[in-house]
C-alpha cells in the first residue's frame, strides 16, 4: 500500500480537529470570558530508509533518507489572554482586569472561572449564574485590638449577602474636627497681661538679650516682672510696682526698678511708659533699649466712687482650668495715696460659658462695697455700686466661635453636641463642649485649653485637669443608655491626620466645623458594592458602610494547563500548578471590576482565517487520498 494513502488520512484527521476547534470558538465568540483554543500540528514518525554516514578520506558524508507518515495534533492549547471588559451596571457583575480567577465551589470541591457573572440566589449567597456555584471569599471581621478597624480572614467561606440584616446601633466614641480659629480677633474679656508667647529680645549696653518675658505678678508691689536672658546667663528679673493708673490710655503707672544687666557693677533702669506702652531700659538718663508691650496689656479702667470720689480702678479676668473666671480689680486699697491692692472674686460658668454668678455675690474695695452680678442672658457681668451699674463686662462674641454637630449613645439615640473655643491669651483658646437641648444630662471634664505655637499649629491640649487630654463623659445613664467617653481630636492624632489638617489658628476667618464622628443609628443592609480590591461593602440605610467580604483570586503558574469542565469552570491538573489562594491586588492576581463582564477573547477575523486555512488543508489532504486511490487503480489494472 502507498504510504502516501495514510499521510493523507493523518492530514484529514488533523484539520478536522482544527475544524472542530474553531468551530467551537466561534460558537463561543459571544460567551462570557470564554478563553479560545490553539491547535498545534506536529509530524508523525518518520520511517528511515537510509541512515546518514560520516564524510571519509575518500567521499563526503551522506544525510538520513526518510519518508514521513503524515501530521497529527500536538496539542490544543487555551488561550488564557485577556478579554475585553464590557460595563453592564449590573451591581453583582464582576470582572478581573489580570491574571487570577475567581474561587467557586461546587459543594464538594473547589473549580476556578473567569467569569463573574454572579447573582444572589435565594439563601443570600452569592453564585454564578447559570451553574450555581457559589463565590470564595474571606469573610471580614472586626479588629479586637483596634475596634472599628475591619481585618480579613484567613480561610475561604461562601460570601453570603445577607440583605435585612440589622447593624447595631455604635455610640459615638471620637469627634474629629478640622477648623480654623481666626487669630486677629481679641480676647473674649479683658485678660490683663497676654504673656504667651511674648518674647522680645535686644542688645543692651554690649550683652545679646535672646529671650526678655513678662510675666504678670499677683500683688500690686510685682505688678509687672520683666525676665531677661542671655545665652548661658542666668536669668534677670525686675519688679515694676504699681502706684497708680493712667486714666487717658487705661494704663498703669509702674514705678521703675534697678538691675546690673551686664554684670559691670552698674545698675540699669527698668521703667514702663503708661501713655506709649513701652518698657524702656535707660542708664543715668540715657535710652539702651525700648521695648513695646502696649498691645499685650488688655485691661478695663471702672470706675468706683470710694469716700465719695471718684477712684479709677483697672479690671482684668483670668481663666480657670474648670472654665469659671476671676474677676480682678487692681487699685487704692483707701488706706493712704499710692497704696495699691487687688480685690478679686472667683465667678462660675455654666457648661457654654455664660456666667454663672449667685445673687448676694461682692466685693469689698476699699471700704464700699460692689455687687457682682451676671446680665439677664449670661452674656455677660455687671458691676454695681449703690443701686447703679457702675461697669459692665460683655463676652466678645466675636471671639467666640462654636459648632454643632450629632453624636449618638450606645442606643443609637441622636444628640446634638455643641463645642465652642475662646480666646484668652496669645495662642491660648478654651474649649468647651455641651448638650444645648439637653440640659439634664451631665457631663464631666468637657472644657479644656487648646494651645497653638508661633506658627498656627496645635502644641498641646489639656482638659479641665490640666491633664493633656480632650476626652469628655456623658451621663446617658440617666436616660437608659450607657454612659458616654468621647475624644474631641483637636490634634488629629487620633485619626493619624497631619497637624495642618486639624484645628489651626491663622490669620483667616473661622471655620469651626467638624469632619467625623464614629457614631451612628441602628442600620439595615440593603445594598452592596464592590471595589477594585475585592472587598464587598454592605451599604445600610443608616448611611454606614461595612466591609463584609474579600473576594478570593486563585492564580496558576500554568493557567494554560486548567482544564474545562464547561460553564467557563476550570479545575486545576498536574501541569496547572497548584493554586495560590490570594487577595485581589496581590501577587499579580489582579484587581476587580465592579458592574462589568469579561468578553470572550475570540478574535473573529483569525478565526475566519483559520477556517479557511483547515478547510484548504482538508481537501489538500483528501486530494492526496484520491490521488493515492488513482495510483492503485493504476496497479491493478497492470493484471489485466
Amino acid at each position: 500500500m502507498l504510504r502516501s494513502l495514510t499521510s493523507g488520512v493523518s492530514g484529514v484527521k488533523a484539520n478536522q480537529t482544527l475544524l472542530d476547534v474553531v468551530g467551537d470558538n466561534i460558537s463561543n465568540a459571544n460567551t462570557t470570558a470564554f478563553k479560545k483554543s490553539d491547535v498545534q500540528f506536529q509530524e508523525l514518525m518518520s520511517q528511515t530508509e537510509e541512515a546518514a554516514t560520516a564524510p571519509s578520506a575518500e567521499k563526503g558524508g551522506t544525510n538520513p533518507k526518510q519518508v514521513g507518515l503524515g501530521t497529527a495534533v500536538g496539542s490544543v492549547v487555551i488561550d488564557q489572554s485577556q478579554g475585553n471588559i464590557n460595563y453592564t451596571g449590573a451591581k453583582s457583575d464582576m470582572a478581573i482586569e489580570g491574571d487570577g480567577f475567581f474561587v467557586v465551589e461546587d459543594g464538594t470541591s473547589n473549580a476556578y472561572s473567569r467569569a463573574g457573572n454572579f447573582i444572589l440566589d435565594g439563601n443570600g449567597d452569592m453564585v454564578q449564574s447559570g451553574t450555581g456555584y457559589r463565590l470564595q471569599g474571606f469573610e471580614m471581621f472586626d479588629d479586637p485590638l483596634n475596634p472599628g478597624i475591619r481585618i480579613v480572614g484567613t480561610d475561604l467561606t461562601d460570601i453570603n449577602i445577607p440583605v435585612g440584616q440589622k447593624l447595631p446601633a455604635k455610640a459615638t466614641t471620637t469627634v474629629g474636627f478640622r477648623c480654623n480659629l481666626d487669630s486677629r480677633i481679641g480676647n473674649v474679656l479683658p485678660m490683663g497681661l497676654s504673656s504667651k508667647d511674648l518674647v522680645l529680645e535686644g542688645t543692651i549696653g554690649g550683652t545679646d538679650f535672646t529671650g526678655i518675658t513678662f510675666s504678670e505678678g499677683s500683688s500690686a508691689a510685682d505688678f509687672l516682672t520683666v525676665t531677661f536672658t542671655q545665652n548661658g546667663g542666668a536669668p534677670i528679673t525686675a519688679d515694676l510696682a504699681m502706684t497708680g493708673i493712667n486714666a487717658t490710655t487705661g494704663l498703669p503707672t509702674l514705678v521703675p526698678s534697678s538691675v546690673d544687666l551686664d554684670s559691670d557693677g552698674i545698675f540699669e533702669t527698668i521703667g514702663f511708659n503708661d501713655t506709649t506702652g513701652q518698657i524702656q531700659v535707660t542708664n543715668g538718663g540715657t535710652s539702651l533699649w525700648t521695648g513695646e508691650i502696649g498691645a499685650a496689656l488688655d485691661y478695663r479702667v471702672v470706675d468706683i466712687n470710694v469716700g465719695g470720689t471718684p477712684t479709677p480702678y483697672l479690671a482684668e479676668f483670668n481663666d480657670l482650668a474648670e472654665g469659671g473666671r476671676t474677676l480682678t480689680l487692681w487699685g487704692d486699697d483707701g488706706s493712704g495715696t499710692n497704696t495699691m491692692d487687688t480685690f478679686s472674686v472667683d465667678l462660675a460658668a455654666h457648661d457654654d460659658g455664660s456666667f454663672n454668678i449667685p445673687s448676694g455675690t461682692l466685693i469689698t474695695i476699699a471700704g464700699e462695697t460692689i455687687d457682682v452680678n451676671a446680665t439677664p442672658s449670661g452674656m455677660g457681668v455687671s458691676l454695681g455700686q449703690s443701686g447703679t451699674v457702675v461697669k459692665s463686662f460683655d463676652l466678645q462674641t466675636s471671639s467666640i466661635h462654636s459648632t454643632k454637630y450629632d453624636i449618638f449613645d450606645s442606643q443609637g439615640n441622636a444628640y446634638t453636641l455643641e463645642t465652642s473655643w475662646e480666646k484668652v491669651d496669645n495662642n491660648i483658646w478654651r474649649w468647651r463642649t455641651w448638650l444645648p437641648d439637653m440640659p439634664g444630662v451631665e457631663l464631666n471634664n468637657n472644657t479644656g485649653l487648646v494651645e497653638f505655637s508661633p506658627d498656627g499649629l496645635v502644641e498641646g491640649v489639656t482638659d479641665s485637669t490640666g491633664a493633656e487630654a480632650s476626652t469628655i463623659s456623658i451621663n446617658f445613664a440617666a436616660i437608659g443608655a450607657e454612659d458616654s467617653q468621647i475624644q474631641l481630636d483637636f490634634t488629629g492624632n487620633a485619626l493619624g491626620a497631619d497637624d495642618i489638617d486639624a484645628v489651626t489658628q491663622f490669620g483667616s476667618s473661622f471655620t469651626t466645623k467638624e469632619y467625623y464622628q464614629d457614631g451612628y443609628e441602628m442600620g439595615v443592609l440593603k445594598d452592596y458594592s464592590v471595589g477594585g480590591d475585592g472587598v464587598i461593602r454592605g451599604v445600610y440605610d443608616n448611611g454606614q458602610t461595612e466591609d463584609l467580604y474579600t473576594v478570593a483570586l486563585a492564580v496558576f503558574s500554568n493557567a494554560s494547563g486548567l482544564e474545562k469542565l464547561g460553564s467557563g469552570v476550570y479545575r486545576d491538573t498536574s501541569n496547572s500548578g497548584i493554586p495560590q489562594i490570594l487577595r485581589p491586588m496581590e501577587g499579580g492576581s489582579g484587581n476587580i471590576v465592579g458592574n462589568s463582564l469579561e468578553a470572550s477573547n475570540v478574535d473573529l477575523t483569525s478565526e475566519f482565517v483559520d477556517l479557511i486555512i483547515a478547510q484548504r488543508g482538508f481537501q489538500a489532504s483528501a486530494r492526496v487520498i484520491t490521488t493515492s486511490d488513482e495510483i492503485l487503480e493504476e496497479l491493478m489494472n497492470l493484471k489485466r
